[in-house]
């Protein structure tokens, strides 16, 4: 078998940039759907899981003046264990009473009193609970009256957001994601927390437009902000009347637009952390589900 190669996209800038330029391009790279990214003073390097991804990161990337700035160039390079020497050193989250720790990190049985200890094996591309929309997801989870409902996680990632679901409440909980790579993880998450067997918690191959999915009491789509407005229709018909969603991976300025397409829901409250932002959005009751 041949060994694993990484589609990555550089971007090469003559001189290093300046702090409100880098901001602007880290915004930017949240919409490509990079699986990691190597920040350099002058060079930045998005890794991806298909070439097909890279190909339309750099199309992206072009329609957004980047092309005037830098010179983007694209490779595959072999693994080499880069991803997982990435990932070694990140520590525990702890947001409010969850906490999100890889196996070398876990907090002590002695210590662990009124907490919930989600274990999680660090893959590269998928939640760890180190990104500020996955912090913000959690947080929202933890306001809201979780007990007996049903959950469905859509872009589940490495299934955090489904297992604290039912670990704070809910009767079960749904992850459904478009990439084998994810469902992978976020089995592994499964079997790490003890919940593979169990039933609560499932975890499918699945994409918005799978006829075999229903509304759900609560849904959970930590996405990004191009995602959420292009699917804000179908995403909110998963949503059961009276029900709730916990929406992130957007950005304060792209918020107006995230609330635009989910029309058939209000915001019932809004979370921020820097500029990232989440909101739980109601579905009113005598709203459509066409």
């Amino acid at each position: 078998m041949s060994p694993r190669t990484w589609p990555v996209l550089r971007l090469v800038f003559p001189s290093p940039l300046d702090d409100a330029r880098r901001e602007r391009l880290l915004l930017d790279v949240d919409d490509c759907g990079a699986s990691a990214l190597d920040d350099a003073e002058d060079v930045v390097s998005l890794y991806f899981n298909a070439a097909a991804d890279r190909d339309a990161a750099l199309d992206l990337l072009a329609g957004r003046g980047w092309l005037t700035l830098a010179t983007l160039t694209t490779e595959d390079v072999p693994d080499e264990g880069w991803a997982a020497r990435s990932q070694a050193n990140l520590p525990a989250v702890r947001v409010g009473a969850v906490v999100v720790a890889p196996p070398w990190d876990l907090p002590p049985v002695d210590r662990r009193d009124g907490l919930v200890v989600i274990e999680v094996e660090p893959s590269t591309g998928f939640g760890t609970g180190h990104h500020q929309s996955t912090r913000l997801c959690l947080r929202a989870l933890q306001t809201l009256d979780l007990r007996g409902v049903r959950v469905l996680d859509i872009g589940t990632g490495s299934g955090v957001l489904a297992v604290a679901a039912v670990r704070l409440g809910a009767r079960e909980a749904l992850g459904i994601d478009n990439d084998p790579d994810a469902i992978e993880s976020a089995e592994d998450t499964l079997r790490r927390n003890d919940l593979l067997a169990s039933g609560p918690v499932r975890m499918a191959l699945s994409g918005l437009d799978d006829a075999a999915l229903v509304p759900a009491d609560v849904v959970c789509a930590n996405l990004t902000g191009t995602l959420l407005r292009q699917q804000g229709a179908r995403v909110q018909r998963l949503i059961a009347p009276g029900g709730c969603a916990v929406l992130s991976g957007f950005t304060e300025d792209e918020a107006r637009w995230v609330r635009e397409a989910f029309d058939a829901c209000e915001v019932e409250a809004a979370h921020e952390e820097e500029f990232w932002v989440a909101y739980v959005m109601r579905r009113r009751a005598d709203a459509s589900q066409t």
